[in-house]
């Protein structure tokens, strides 16, 4: 199957979320940078919600905190991951489906 070249999509499909794998660095980035983005979506997170400032949202972030202080990652919570993959839909200007965002149900098996 002869794929066209990445991001370019036509009248039947949108190739917007192909990923070139061999593009990617296999590089552990630093715990900072872990951290960093994980603060501004949890905060985007816990602000959909309407419990910005929450002891949720804190007791959520000592334990992103904590994780990454072991391990250099965290896992995102079923919802947390919903979430995310609904904005990055939603967000996508490119994909002509992006309309059904609210639609879109994502199953976890972890």
């Amino acid at each position: 199957m002869n794929f066209p070249q990445a991001g370019v999509c036509s009248d039947k499909i949108c190739h917007g979320s192909l990923m070139n794998i061999r593009r990617m660095k296999a590089v552990q980035r630093p715990s900072s940078e872990v951290l960093r983005q994980a603060k501004e979506f949890l905060k985007e997170y816990y602000a959909s919600l309407k419990k910005s400032g929450s002891a949720e949202e804190e007791a959520r972030w000592q334990e992103v905190v904590t994780s990454v202080a072991k391990r250099g990652t965290y896992r995102l919570t079923h919802s947390e991951l919903q979430y995310g993959a609904k904005l990055a839909w939603r967000n996508a200007p490119r994909c002509i489906g992006r309309m059904q965002w609210t639609r879109l149900e994502v199953y976890s098996y972890f």
